[in-house]
């Protein structure tokens, strides 16, 4: 969003400048009687509340008559017109970001004539009122938090308010959308996010004192010289993979990690994706078949891929305990593990032969909408946008709080880069969403098996998954 305060200031200082030439040449010689036009406040003396209402400036106000808008979650959030300090979130570290909330709250009561309410039904209840109250076209909230598999069977449905019915040129969304991301998916384009630094991609990382040990290349260095391919990445694993005492066994392989992450990261870097837009199957492209022959190559033929467990803790933390060198994780994973001991990196994910670069698997937020049936709809987004932009521009104010994640997760800052990089990356394929009965698993498990070749296995499941396509989109 471009600077509103500046250009408003400006305006300003351009009004005063015209009328006082209009002063001095109206009434040559005679007394000035002209009413003198207020100077305008620096920014610097203009209190939290007038730096917002000139950021605002743009966005026109209208009387909500009192009307209390309802926002349904299933966590509690701060801040909301039932609260009025800082202290008011127990979770709080910067008492500053919560006093800027809480003026900017106060001012959109003031210039609406509303006030906003956060309701924490519990995610059941949430999820009972999605399908009864948004259903029946009389929702029990103005704006929902969900999940994406609770609420796209809605969305694909139409019962949800079509974002770009809100066409005004000043809305942030039309603009750079610094408060609000909209997430068009599936031919939806119902679901916005707070725009933020996305900390919900899956990484490839790697134990780089291993790969140092065994002499092989780093693939960040790799990767800068456009050399991190599948080929690449397999010599290596193969080079890592070892039996450390000499008994038969692979103790340390080159590959380990959960079957959804590797399957939705592989299948994205090599450009396949599952469900298209128009709603058909993607499993039965050539791209996925080439997906599905390199892995049941790297864990059946290779064998440099640790085998899937059971405990998916134990998958995913393989490479922390030392029982493969490259894995997939994700933030809230490095932020929560205390036994790791190793130096970690991580890279973008390898990219296969008919992939292109800066494409990853989808990693899905929580994301707002706002039902059918909700009164003034256009009202009450554009009231959301004011309230999450509490920040104007200042951008940095705004992910200093998953900035400081990123930098408690990783050892170089090269690679928190790299992390919000990935980040905007997804390629918003929904085939994990709406995939319940595991039929992409089953593909894998199946060519990695050697039991079946991949155009057989995709053969025998892909109407199913057809199925499961049409039961969400139809």
């Amino acid at each position: 969003m471009f600077n509103k305060m500046k250009k408003l200031i400006a305006v300003s200082l351009a009004a005063v400048m015209v009328c006082s030439l209009a002063a001095c040449g109206g009434n040559p010689g005679g007394e000035d009687k002209t009413t003198p036009t207020p100077t305008p406040k620096n920014e610097a003396d203009m209190t939290p509340a007038e730096k917002m209402d000139a950021y605002y400036a743009e966005y026109p106000a209208f009387d909500m008559e009192g009307r209390v808008i309802r926002i349904a979650m299933f966590y509690d959030a701060y801040f909301d017109s039932n609260d009025t300090k800082p202290e008011d979130n127990p979770g709080l570290l910067d008492m500053e970001m919560g006093q800027r909330m809480l003026d900017n709250l106060r001012r959109i009561e003031k210039k609406y004539n509303c006030k906003i309410e956060y309701v924490n039904p519990g995610s059941d209840a949430l999820k009972t009122s999605l399908n009864t109250s948004v259903v029946m076209g009389t929702p029990d909230y103005d704006v929902y938090l969900t999940q994406m598999d609770w609420a796209l069977p809605l969305a694909v449905n139409g019962y949800f308010t079509d974002l770009s019915t809100f066409d005004a040129a000043y809305l942030d969304k039309n603009n750079d959308m610094n408060i609000i991301k909209p997430f068009p998916v599936a031919g939806t384009n119902c679901f916005f996010e707070k725009s933020a630094k996305n900390v919900t991609a899956n990484y490839m990382v790697y134990n780089a004192d291993m790969l140092e040990q065994l002499k092989l290349e780093d693939p960040i260095e790799l990767y800068a010289k456009g050399e991190w391919t599948w080929e690449k990445f397999e010599e290596l694993c193969i080079k890592a993979t070892q039996d450390t005492d000499n008994n038969g066994q692979t103790d340390i392989y080159g590959y380990g990690g959960d079957l959804t992450m590797t399957l939705r990261e592989f299948l994205a870097s090599n450009g396949a994706v599952l469900v298209k837009e128009d709603g058909t199957e993607g499993l039965s492209d050539a791209k996925s078949l080439e997906t599905f022959q390199f892995l049941g190559k790297l864990y059946g033929e290779d064998k440099a891929a640790r085998p899937i467990v059971d405990d998916w803790y134990d998958g995913i933390a393989g490479w922390i305990n030392n029982k493969c060198v490259f894995g997939v994780t994700q933030m809230w994973i490095l932020q929560t593990a205390d036994d790791i001991t190793c130096n970690y990196r991580i890279v973008p994910w390898p990219q296969g032969p008919s992939g292109s670069a800066k494409v990853a698997g989808q990693g899905f937020n929580d994301y707002f909408a706002i039902p059918r049936g909700v009164k003034d709809p256009e009202k009450v987004y554009q009231i959301m946008e004011e309230f999450f932009g509490w920040f104007c521009d200042d951008i940095d104010f705004r992910d200093q709080d998953m900035i400081s994640l990123a930098e408690g997760c990783f050892l170089e800052l090269e690679d928190v880069d790299t992390a919000f990089e990935i980040g905007d990356w997804g390629n918003k394929d929904i085939w994990s969403i709406i995939d319940g009965d595991f039929l992409v698993a089953s593909v894998f498990s199946g060519v990695v098996s050697g039991e079946f070749t991949p155009a057989q296995a995709v053969e025998s499941v892909k109407q199913l998954f057809q199925d499961e396509i049409d039961a969400i989109m139809e």
